[in-house]
């Protein structure tokens, strides 16, 4: 099921327009979400996966969830049916959230 309700039509860091295509609740609170970019021009369509961990919506304000997958593809039906199949496979966005986490990890 598709929620196109939520953060539909907000803008990425550059300004150039993203669509929420895709939400829906983490079992244990937060969200995950599929923003795509329209293609422009005979050019490729970019799709972003996002989890928020957070489910205190007040710890939100201020911080950007993070981008877990990236896609980039001249089919945008291919890209969001692939970014959906992560979308709700719980175990892989755990898998990325780590991949993610320890990107951030500073070494001293």
């Amino acid at each position: 099921m598709l929620d196109q309700q939520h953060d539909a039509g907000r803008a990425s860091a550059d300004g150039s327009p993203r669509d929420a295509r895709y939400h829906r609740p983490l079992p244990g609170g937060g969200y995950v979400e599929i923003e795509i970019e329209p293609a422009r021009e005979n050019g490729p369509s970019r799709g972003w996966l996002i989890v928020e961990r957070r489910a205190d919506v007040g710890r939100r304000f201020g911080h950007h969830p993070p981008i877990v997958a990236e896609e980039i593809h001249d089919d945008a039906d291919a890209l969001l049916a692939e970014l959906f199949r992560l979308a709700h496979d719980n175990a892989a966005l755990a898998r990325r959230l780590m991949q993610w986490q320890s990107a951030r990890v500073r070494v001293d």
